[in-house]
């Protein structure tokens, strides 16, 4: 309860940039931001970090970066429109300690993406209705009060989530390092989907979960994908593929784009995976995490 506290959104703030409320979405390119959602018309850029030192030789200059995108907002970031959608990405390097706050129009579409930095900030997102798009290597993730749909993958980092009553799925929630904990309320009705390849998955008591039986087509096998020129490529998502799907993985085309793949399989149990519902069914909820503990709670 304490980081959450410490993680909400400032009174007030030193600098602010607002763009209209887009038609579209919300391309996020950043280290880190605390996004919050509200009934509003207007996207709200702040900062609260240290104020920066004036350059009194910078005057009448303009920063340039590597980037190849130019601060229009003071804030040390890049706002433009694309169509009905709005991206922003970082100009330059930003200062120690400094937090993007960002208030949303609470049924905005996000997408946020970071998979480059590894100086990255937490990532909290909260009172959303919209639906939220993540993919992160070093954030660590805190969803709050969000609706969905959503889709999450994180990588290095463990995602932390809490939900109220109005749920809307599709919600996947996968980090790989990371563990998943998610809270929701007792009443909540899923097809439920949990996983871990080498942690543990755990439940509240509270929740009526039914989980199927697995049957003999449904064993799960290690799977090794190399070119033909023998380089081996990302494995991650066929870490504990199906007996169903294997045909598939064996024929598909190489990442690169060019000759063909062969897959080495390892037969046998990898790790845990349920498949079920709670309390009867309803919206599909998928959690998941290759090497930490996933966690299922009551709110």
């Amino acid at each position: 309860m304490a980081l959450l506290l410490a993680l909400c959104l400032p009174a007030w703030a030193q600098k602010q940039y607002k763009v209209d409320k887009p038609s579209g979405k919300l391309y996020l390119h950043l280290n880190g931001a605390r996004i919050e959602g509200y009934a509003g018309n207007e996207i709200v850029f702040s900062n609260q970090g240290a104020p920066e030192e004036e350059d009194e030789r910078a005057k009448g200059l303009q920063a340039l970066s590597s980037s190849g995108f130019t601060d229009n907002t003071g804030l040390g970031i890049s706002v433009t429109k694309k169509g009905g959608d709005i991206e922003v990405n970082p100009v330059g390097n930003s200062s120690r300690g400094d937090v993007m706050y960002i208030r949303v129009p609470n049924t905005v579409g996000i997408v946020f993406n970071n998979n480059k930095s590894i100086f990255a900030d937490t990532l909290l997102i909260q009172d959303m209705k919209g639906e939220l798009e993540v993919s992160s290597s070093y954030n660590a993730i805190i969803l709050e009060n969000n609706s969905g749909p959503m889709n999450i993958k994180n990588v290095y980092k463990n995602v932390d989530a809490t939900f109220a009553n109005d749920i809307k799925g599709p919600i996947s929630i996968i980090s790989v390092y990371g563990h998943v904990d998610v809270a929701m309320p007792t009443s909540t009705k899923a097809n439920l989907s949990m996983g871990t390849g080498y942690g543990k998955l755990y439940a509240a008591g509270d929740f009526d979960v039914a989980i199927m039986p697995r049957t003999e087509r449904d064993e799960r096998v290690g799977v090794s994908v190399t070119e033909e020129d023998g380089v081996t490529i990302n494995m991650t998502e066929t870490l504990a593929a199906t007996l169903d799907s294997l045909p598939k993985i064996v024929l598909s085309t190489p990442s690169s784009g060019t000759g063909i793949s062969v897959a080495g399989l390892f037969r046998g149990e990898m790790g845990e995976n349920i498949e079920g519902t709670i309390n009867g069914g309803g919206v599909d909820l998928i959690l998941k995490s290759t090497y930490k503990n996933v966690y299922l709670r009551t709110d």
